[in-house]
């Protein structure tokens, strides 16, 4: 009852504001339809008001003067619908939905060019156009990320910031990716960009997805061909970062009226070289460095397939099976030189000559039933299975010297490490639209998933391989959630947006070791509040403001009962004890023509920091592994702005300056951390005669807080050229990090916990490249979507 008088209150409210309008909908068979023309006609056919269909295909025009009006409804690719006659008195009039027919006609010689800005800001999110740049042709999907504004990506310990902030999930077409992110950053760094269409930047996330990561969600949207019949693209790139990069992709797909197949198959093969230098310092009974060289030959080799079928049963029933494969194959081959010394004193050096694979295959399977019931309602329910799997067999030939005795020791290690995944997903949701201007969305979601992580490290002793029980261990996971949310889009107003919703979540985590059961044994629930509110001013101009409650859960490698070796004396570990980060984050924004700015402010009690370094000095041992800060604030300010110098060259300027406090909680000596950051994206794109076109761009990211380390300042310098011809295809330019300043480098300075490091790693990111590629199949107007056909969110597996 109380539900009935909240939606009857709701339509007093809607009825009260303004005069009399005429409110509805466009669509065609299969979904809504947005940017269609609406006309208010007169009785004798003239024009009186006009108005476009939103991206829900919904419309409004207000203040009729009380008569007689037809409604015409048009739309390119769509036969048009003129209404009959209408009278209008003193209420509002809410239309039956508006059903246009596709034209069958097939236009020759019609081309329609549409050019989209590189960035826009949407209600909830910042959008990137990747086809709209010429630098991000032939890009990995990671290399795009780093190009994104106020992103932040950490190769050295796999880590993405955004504003900021950690605790990113990183979304493809409606799907988190159900990894480590330190094993999505590897997979996003062996996908070619080619068949990306947008990077969405969701800082507020509705409450439809889930609530993980506290920086919110980076959604990478697929391009998709939506003609008639079978069609396709297919393309090259050849390049070079310290040796060569070679790659092609293949899509075709085919559509008609019932069913729609599609076929995606890319293969990327890089080989490069990372240069590594690091230096520690401690003061156990005497002074004491350890400095560490490495030259890293590795050659990444990964394949991606996917394949879809859309069946549509019924009028207003879809049948969605989708199909994904991926291989990568990390190959490395590295000497390390070690040197441990005492300030006055005796010198241990180590060669270590290292050869390791790492193999992530998946495969993924989902069904989805998407059903229309009436003109108003929506169900979805998805199904998705998802199988992983992580083989990475290495081993370390180390010849240790003694300077002081002139001995020289070989010790040879041998280490296997598999990691078989298992995930169930499913999801159910409904969606209600009460009246144009009022929608409700609910849902529930279960997730189900098993992990074991199996590591075998042996040492030659005597020419017999025993197994060292320092570093051998055997663990499983097993992890339940639940979830269910309800949220609504209500606009009470022409110029008013309002979208809020809640969401709960209950985790059941357990870990488990060979010889002890529930090492972790974890149970708990949120709730996850989100609100939005946006005022348009004028069309120009508008003002928004979000609140919303995220969380970041320890992933498995920050909380399994593991040992790993890096060098001689340097190893990284878990952190049975980590807790789950709570973050409240509040943004206020302002809008005018291509002017965007923010102002945010986010408080993240426990926040999960990644590779904070401790030092044992009695074995003078360094130890990464992560830890809770007690709290982390970070308020930022935003801008972005483009603009045109001539009517060939555009700007496009983004800024982000923030500042950030924070506290430790586990050093012997807990320090306050406070750091000022600014980050700044500059691209220029001009548009030369004969369609060629250049892009000129620059980033550049000051210090950044990484726990009681901090990341110091990196950029790059790019430029990239264009050309298309015609029917025959585009070949494209570039090159990153023209003058070779994009690399990591690290330092951590706490001598009240006897922290003192530096690191130093070159990937060697500057990077030539030539991208050819061409369209080829049936070209019509008539079109029809083929979506992903699962809407939910798969959980992560860690």
């Amino acid at each position: 009852m109380k539900f009935q008088v909240f939606i009857l209150w709701s339509f007093v409210i809607f009825n009260s504001f303004g005069q009399v309008s005429i409110k509805g909908r466009v669509k065609d068979q299969h979904e809504n339809l947005p940017f269609a023309t609406i006309l208010l006609l007169s009785q004798d056919s003239s024009l009186v008001k006009g108005a476009i269909t939103n991206e829900n295909g919904e419309f409004s025009i207000e203040n009729i003067v009380m008569g007689r009006y037809r409604v015409s409804s048009s739309m390119v690719g769509y036969t048009k619908q003129t209404s009959h006659l209408i009278t209008i008195e003193e209420k509002d009039i809410v239309l039956p939905d508006i059903l246009l027919e596709e034209e069958a006609t097939e236009l020759n010689e019609v081309v329609v060019k549409v050019e989209r800005p590189l960035y826009e800001q949407r209600a909830d999110r910042l959008v990137m156009n990747v086809q709209s740049s010429i630098t991000t042709s032939g890009n990995t999907i990671l290399e795009l990320l780093q190009k994104s504004p106020g992103v932040a990506v950490n190769r050295q310990n796999n880590t993405v910031t955004m504003n900021g902030k950690s605790g990113v999930r990183v979304m493809i077409n409606d799907k988190i990716v159900q990894l480590p992110l330190d094993v999505v950053i590897q997979m996003l760094d062996g996908m070619n960009s080619t068949n990306v269409d947008r990077i969405e930047l969701i800082t507020t996330p509705p409450s439809k997805y889930d609530a993980e990561g506290n920086a919110g969600i980076i959604h990478i949207v697929m391009k998709e061909n939506t003609d008639y019949g079978t069609n396709g693209s297919y393309g090259f790139t050849l390049g070079a970062h310290w040796a060569e990069t070679l790659g092609s992709h293949f899509t075709i797909n085919h559509r008609n009226q019932k069913l729609s197949y599609l076929l995606d198959y890319s293969v990327l093969r890089d080989h490069n070289l990372h240069i590594l230098s690091s230096r520690r310092e401690s003061i156990g009974n005497e002074f004491q460095f350890v400095d560490d060289e490495s030259h890293r030959e590795n050659i990444t080799s990964q394949h991606n397939l996917s394949a879809g079928v859309e069946w549509k049963p019924g009028k207003n029933t879809i049948l969605n099976f989708l199909f994904t494969g991926n291989r990568r194959n990390w190959n490395l081959t590295a000497l390390t030189n070690d040197i441990n010394q005492l300030i006055e004193g005796p010198k241990i050096s180590t060669d270590m000559n290292i050869r390791e694979s790492n193999i992530w295959q998946s495969t993924n399977g989902s069904i989805a039933l998407l059903k229309k019931i009436g003109s108003k309602t929506n169900f979805n329910l998805n199904v998705d299975y998802l199988y992983y799997h992580n083989n990475n067999p290495s081993s370390y030939d180390n010849k240790i010297k003694f300077d002081q005795s002139n001995i020289t020791e070989i010790q040879k290690i041998d280490l296997q490490k598999t990691t078989p995944i298992q995930i169930i997903v499913a999801k159910m949701d409904y969606e209600y639209s009460v009246s144009p201007t009022f929608k409700i969305e609910t849902g529930i979601k279960g997730v189900t998933s098993l992990l074991t992580n199996n590591v075998l490290v042996q040492r030659l002793v005597n020419d017999t391989w025993n197994i060292d029980p320092v570093f051998s261990s055997y663990s499983t996971l097993n992890e339940q959630l639940g979830a269910s949310y309800f949220s609504t889009k209500w606009q009470p107003l022409k110029k008013w947006q309002i979208n809020g919703g809640i969401r709960y979540e209950y985790t059941h985590t357990a870990i488990s070791s060979a010889t002890q059961k529930n090492i972790i044994n974890r149970k708990y629930g949120y709730f996850f509040p989100s609100f939005f509110l946006q005022k348009d001013m004028d069309k120009e101009r508008s003002l928004h403001f979000s609140y919303s409650r995220r969380i970041t859960r320890p992933t498995y490698n920050d909380i399994a009962p593991y040992v790993f070796f890096w060098g001689p004396n340097t190893f990284s570990a878990g952190n049975t004890s980590l807790y789950p980060a709570v973050a409240d984050a509040v943004k206020v924004g302002y809008n005018f023509k291509q002017w965007i700015v923010s102002f945010q402010a986010t408080h993240s009690a426990h926040e999960i920091v990644n590779l904070q370094p401790e030092v044992d000095t009695q074995s003078n041992s360094l130890t990464y592994r992560s830890q809770n800060l007690k709290y982390l604030k970070t308020t930022g300010l935003s801008t972005s702005y483009s603009f045109a110098l001539t009517p060939w060259w555009e700007i496009q300027n983004n800024f982000t300056a923030q500042y950030q406090v924070g506290e430790t909680s586990h050093l012997t000596t807990n320090v306050k951390l406070y750091l000022y950051g600014l980050n700044f994206n500059i691209i220029n794109n001009l548009k030369l005669p004969k369609d060629f076109a250049i892009e000129i761009s620059g980033i550049y990211q000051s210090k950044t807080l990484l726990g009681v380390s901090v990341f110091l300042p990196q950029g790059s310098f790019n430029a990239g050229i264009q050309k298309k011809f015609g029917n025959k295809g585009t070949i494209k330019l570039s090159m990153d990090d023209i003058l070779y300043t994009n690399f990591w480098r690290i330092r951590t300075n706490q001598h009240q916990n006897n922290l003192s490091t530096y690191f130093n790693y070159n990937w060697h990111a500057q990077f030539i490249r030539i991208n050819y590629t061409k369209n080829f199949g049936n070209k019509k107007l008539n079109s029809v979507k083929l979506k992903s056909g699962s809407e939910e969110e798969r959980r992560r597996v860690n």
